[in-house]
């Protein structure tokens, strides 16, 4: 059977999985009070708006966050060429989101998000269904969201240790259409769903829409609090997007967005033609150790191309460690298989983090005849928490690139350094 076909029985699958678990642990709710629930004034709870009615039925939360960024770029190569990214300043981010619970066991959240440039624009929007337990809890959720990828990729960006993400999340997709079953428990989470295209692609003029399968699950034999252990993996597997000509393209930036705009992604692999399909795999490892953390993730993407063609394979990793040297700790979510929140600062001041990270994606295959490029990073980083919702971040990366790092032809590479900085404000 091919793999498309096994692609469209998994909705069906999981919705089969939903109705046995809502069997399991179904209950009585007053669906009435739609018409009659009485929310209690609106409070703040963890910098986050709250409008609860006395039964917990009801639960609406707003959040919103700011994210101001500037960088210096510094660099040139052996020929003395100018490097082709200018300093500046830019909005990231601004971000406006909404979530509510209803009749207890259903969720909707909505999350948008406006840019340097950008109208308004969607992200996450989706609705679950909950099946709890006194220790065993599914939900099934359908809309617009994050696949089941890495820890990093899947970590909120209020929450990541440096302005931008390890390796660029090259190798990972961002949001798509999508359908998932989610189990957890406190020490294992676990998710399977399939995954269709962006959600601003609309119109599929050659070919139906794509859609892919992603499977993660991770582990937590210790979680305590100030000690955490974590241990993830995730696969995937799809088919080149619809109208794309069976072609897959690989691009990165050098995690930094301030003046990186899409002509200047040193790693490229061009356009790769007469694709089948592509698999990709991670491993993910991390540990909280009071003060201290640890995280590190190792990927591949693995090219399956038709007419006998040879099968290309690029890899990326990145590992950190991260210290508070006020003291404070990181817990961890289990009904999102991933770090959670930081400590309230200590101090009446604020808190100050220290942090390093290296990170390398390789996009060459010799054996393929395919060289995107080979870049290494190393970030130092400085985090100053003045609230647990304000929080300004620090950041010089030295960039090391291959002679292949070219853009696929229309850049020269360079090795160059760069300091950027971000304020985040999180709004009520």
């Amino acid at each position: 059977m091919k793999i498309q076909k096994v692609l469209l029985l998994l909705p069906a699958l999981i919705l089969g999985f939903a109705a046995i678990f809502s069997g399991l642990h179904a209950r009585q709710v007053d669906t009435t009070k739609i018409h009659s629930a009485i929310m209690n004034p609106g409070e703040v709870r963890e910098g986050i708006l709250v409008y609860e009615d006395p039964s917990s039925d009801w639960y609406i939360w707003s959040d919103h966050r700011i994210y101001w960024d500037a960088a210096v770029y510094m660099g040139d190569n052996s020929n003395q060429e100018t490097l082709p990214m200018t300093n500046g300043a830019m909005l990231r981010r601004g971000i406006i989101q909404f979530k509510a619970t209803m009749y207890r066991d259903w969720e909707a959240y909505i999350d948008l998000n406006a840019s340097q440039g950008d109208a308004l624009t969607p992200r996450d929007m989706w609705v679950a269904r909950h099946f709890r337990g006194d220790f065993h809890n599914f939900f099934i959720q359908a809309g617009n969201f994050k696949e089941a990828t890495g820890i990093e990729r899947l970590t909120s960006s209020r929450l990541i240790t440096f302005m931008e993400r390890g390796g660029d999340g090259i190798f990972e997709d961002g949001r798509r259409k999508g359908l998932a079953l989610t189990y957890f428990n406190p020490h294992i989470w676990a998710q399977a769903g399939t995954w269709g295209q962006e959600i601003d692609q609309r119109r599929f003029t050659q070919d139906n829409e794509a859609w892919g399968f992603n499977g993660r699950v991770a582990y937590t034999p210790i979680r305590q609090d100030r000690r955490i252990v974590h241990i993830g993996a995730w696969a995937s597997v799809r088919p080149p997007d619809a109208d794309n000509n069976s072609r897959v393209r690989l691009r990165g930036r050098p995690e930094s967005r301030i003046a990186s705009n899409d002509s200047q992604r040193f790693l490229n692999t061009g356009q790769i033609s007469d694709v089948n399909n592509y698999t990709r795999y991670g491993l993910e490892l991390g540990t909280v150790l009071g003060p201290l953390q640890v995280q590190g993730e190792y990927k591949t993407f693995n090219v399956n191309r038709k007419n006998d063609l040879p099968n290309p394979s690029f890899w990326s990793g990145y590992v950190k460690a991260s210290y508070f040297i006020t003291g404070e700790s990181r817990g961890y979510f289990a009904d999102e298989g991933e770090f959670g929140n930081f400590d309230h600062p200590r101090n009446s001041w604020g808190a100050v983090q220290l942090a390093l990270r290296y990170s390398r994606t390789n996009l060459n295959d010799e054996s393929a005849g395919i060289m995107g490029g080979d870049q290494e990073i190393i970030t130092l980083g400085l985090n100053y928490f003045a609230t647990r919702y304000i929080r300004f971040y620090f950041n010089y990366a030295f960039v090391r690139s291959d002679e292949n790092a070219n853009g696929a032809g229309s850049l020269i590479p360079f090795n160059y350094t760069y300091f950027q900085t971000r304020m985040m404000v999180r709004l009520p």
